[in-house]
Protein backbone atom coordinates (compact mmCIF):
# COMPACT_ATOMS: atom_id res chain seq x y z
CA UNK A 1 0.00 0.00 0.00
CA UNK A 2 0.96 3.36 -1.08
CA UNK A 3 1.85 5.95 2.09
CA UNK A 4 -0.01 9.12 1.99
CA UNK A 5 1.56 12.69 1.85
CA UNK A 6 0.11 14.67 4.64
CA UNK A 7 -2.87 16.96 2.89
CA UNK A 8 -1.54 20.87 3.51
CA UNK A 9 -2.83 23.78 1.48
CA UNK A 10 -5.13 24.22 -1.07
CA UNK A 11 -5.72 21.18 -3.02
CA UNK A 12 -7.77 20.34 -6.59
CA UNK A 13 -9.26 16.68 -7.49
CA UNK A 14 -8.13 15.80 -11.40
CA UNK A 15 -11.34 16.74 -12.33
CA UNK A 16 -11.51 20.15 -10.86
CA UNK A 17 -7.82 20.91 -12.80
CA UNK A 18 -8.65 19.35 -16.48
CA UNK A 19 -11.75 21.58 -16.05
CA UNK A 20 -10.42 24.29 -15.52
CA UNK A 21 -7.57 23.75 -18.35
CA UNK A 22 -10.53 22.06 -20.77
CA UNK A 23 -8.62 18.95 -20.71
CA UNK A 24 -10.09 15.30 -19.77
CA UNK A 25 -8.15 13.61 -16.92
CA UNK A 26 -6.24 11.11 -18.75
CA UNK A 27 -4.12 14.21 -19.98
CA UNK A 28 -3.16 15.31 -16.27
CA UNK A 29 -2.24 11.40 -15.67
CA UNK A 30 -0.38 11.23 -19.27
CA UNK A 31 1.46 14.16 -17.99
CA UNK A 32 2.37 12.45 -14.76
CA UNK A 33 3.28 9.26 -16.31
CA UNK A 34 5.73 11.21 -19.08
CA UNK A 35 7.03 13.45 -16.00
CA UNK A 36 6.07 16.44 -17.03
CA UNK A 37 4.26 17.01 -13.66
CA UNK A 38 4.97 15.81 -10.54
CA UNK A 39 2.76 12.70 -8.81
CA UNK A 40 0.51 15.11 -6.22
CA UNK A 41 -0.02 13.59 -3.11
CA UNK A 42 -3.35 11.15 -2.70
CA UNK A 43 -6.21 11.23 -0.34
CA UNK A 44 -6.87 8.60 2.09
CA UNK A 45 -9.48 7.36 -0.27
CA UNK A 46 -7.14 7.32 -3.30
CA UNK A 47 -7.68 10.33 -5.46
CA UNK A 48 -5.46 12.27 -6.61
CA UNK A 49 -4.77 16.20 -5.11
CA UNK A 50 -3.07 18.85 -7.09
CA UNK A 51 -1.72 21.73 -5.69
CA UNK A 52 -3.21 25.12 -7.57
CA UNK A 53 0.19 26.31 -8.82
CA UNK A 54 -0.32 22.93 -11.11
CA UNK A 55 -2.60 25.01 -13.19
CA UNK A 56 0.08 27.28 -14.55
CA UNK A 57 2.67 24.55 -15.03
CA UNK A 58 -0.13 22.65 -16.83
CA UNK A 59 -1.20 25.95 -18.69
CA UNK A 60 2.31 26.46 -19.50
CA UNK A 61 2.79 22.88 -20.72
CA UNK A 62 -0.43 23.50 -23.31
CA UNK A 63 0.75 26.59 -24.93
CA UNK A 64 4.35 25.68 -25.77
CA UNK A 65 2.39 22.76 -27.48
CA UNK A 66 0.33 25.22 -29.04
CA UNK A 67 3.94 26.86 -30.02
CA UNK A 68 4.71 23.47 -31.44
CA UNK A 69 6.82 22.51 -28.86
CA UNK A 70 7.33 18.54 -28.44
CA UNK A 71 6.67 16.97 -24.85
CA UNK A 72 10.18 15.83 -24.52
CA UNK A 73 11.01 19.59 -25.44
CA UNK A 74 8.68 20.78 -22.82
CA UNK A 75 10.13 18.53 -20.61
CA UNK A 76 13.91 19.58 -21.50
CA UNK A 77 12.72 22.96 -20.84
CA UNK A 78 11.27 22.62 -17.55
CA UNK A 79 14.27 20.36 -16.50
CA UNK A 80 16.22 23.47 -16.94
CA UNK A 81 14.14 25.22 -14.82
CA UNK A 82 14.68 22.53 -12.07
CA UNK A 83 18.31 23.04 -12.07
CA UNK A 84 17.59 26.77 -11.74
CA UNK A 85 18.80 27.90 -15.21
CA UNK A 86 16.63 30.12 -17.22
CA UNK A 87 15.20 28.19 -20.50
CA UNK A 88 14.65 31.60 -22.40
CA UNK A 89 17.54 31.26 -24.58
CA UNK A 90 17.20 27.76 -25.59
CA UNK A 91 13.31 28.38 -26.01
CA UNK A 92 14.24 30.98 -28.27
CA UNK A 93 16.60 28.89 -30.30
CA UNK A 94 13.86 26.31 -30.46
CA UNK A 95 11.32 28.86 -31.74
CA UNK A 96 14.10 30.29 -34.50
CA UNK A 97 14.49 26.67 -35.75
CA UNK A 98 10.70 25.77 -35.78
CA UNK A 99 10.21 29.19 -37.97
CA UNK A 100 12.76 28.00 -39.82
CA UNK A 101 11.07 24.24 -40.56
CA UNK A 102 7.93 25.91 -40.90
CA UNK A 103 9.57 28.24 -43.72
CA UNK A 104 10.89 24.79 -45.15
CA UNK A 105 7.28 23.07 -45.46
CA UNK A 106 5.71 26.54 -46.66
CA UNK A 107 7.86 26.61 -49.77
CA UNK A 108 7.28 22.59 -50.61
CA UNK A 109 3.34 23.47 -49.88
CA UNK A 110 4.17 26.35 -52.07
CA UNK A 111 5.59 24.02 -55.01
CA UNK A 112 3.19 21.34 -54.57
CA UNK A 113 0.42 23.30 -54.72
CA UNK A 114 1.41 25.16 -57.89
CA UNK A 115 1.53 21.38 -59.24
CA UNK A 116 -1.48 20.39 -57.86
CA UNK A 117 -3.14 23.33 -59.97
CA UNK A 118 -1.38 22.58 -62.85
CA UNK A 119 -3.05 18.91 -62.64
CA UNK A 120 -6.20 20.44 -61.76
CA UNK A 121 -6.28 22.46 -64.81
CA UNK A 122 -5.11 19.43 -66.73
CA UNK A 123 -8.04 17.03 -65.07
CA UNK A 124 -10.72 17.38 -67.87
CA UNK A 125 -8.39 16.13 -70.98
CA UNK A 126 -7.09 13.30 -68.84
CA UNK A 127 -10.49 12.09 -67.73
CA UNK A 128 -11.11 11.69 -71.17
CA UNK A 129 -7.67 10.52 -72.45
CA UNK A 130 -8.61 7.03 -71.30
CA UNK A 131 -11.52 5.77 -70.82
CA UNK A 132 -10.38 2.19 -69.93
CA UNK A 133 -8.35 3.19 -66.59
CA UNK A 134 -9.10 0.95 -63.66
CA UNK A 135 -9.83 3.56 -61.08
CA UNK A 136 -9.61 6.97 -62.54
CA UNK A 137 -7.43 8.25 -65.50
CA UNK A 138 -6.56 11.47 -63.54
CA UNK A 139 -4.77 10.12 -60.93
CA UNK A 140 -3.38 7.15 -63.02
CA UNK A 141 -2.29 9.19 -66.15
CA UNK A 142 -0.69 12.23 -63.93
CA UNK A 143 2.48 13.45 -64.36
CA UNK A 144 4.89 12.39 -60.77
CA UNK A 145 4.74 15.41 -58.36
CA UNK A 146 7.96 16.42 -57.52
CA UNK A 147 7.57 16.38 -54.02
CA UNK A 148 4.77 14.53 -52.74
CA UNK A 149 6.00 14.12 -48.89
CA UNK A 150 3.89 17.23 -47.99
CA UNK A 151 0.82 15.66 -48.86
CA UNK A 152 2.13 11.74 -47.82
CA UNK A 153 0.81 10.30 -44.33
CA UNK A 154 2.98 8.87 -42.21
CA UNK A 155 2.77 5.42 -41.46
CA UNK A 156 2.22 4.70 -37.55
CA UNK A 157 4.13 1.37 -36.00
CA UNK A 158 0.54 -0.70 -36.27
CA UNK A 159 0.69 -0.08 -40.20
CA UNK A 160 3.91 -0.03 -41.24
CA UNK A 161 5.01 -3.39 -43.56
CA UNK A 162 6.45 -5.73 -41.96
CA UNK A 163 9.67 -7.44 -43.74
CA UNK A 164 9.59 -10.89 -44.65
Amino acid sequence: MKARAPITGARLLAGEVAKELGVGVQTLHFYEQQQLIPRPPRSESGYRLYPLEIIGRLRFIRKAQALGFSLDEIKEILGLVKQGTSPCGAVQKAMTQKLEEVDRRLEKLRGFRSELASLVAQAATLSVQKADARVCSIVEEAPPLADSSVTRPRLSRKNKPRGN
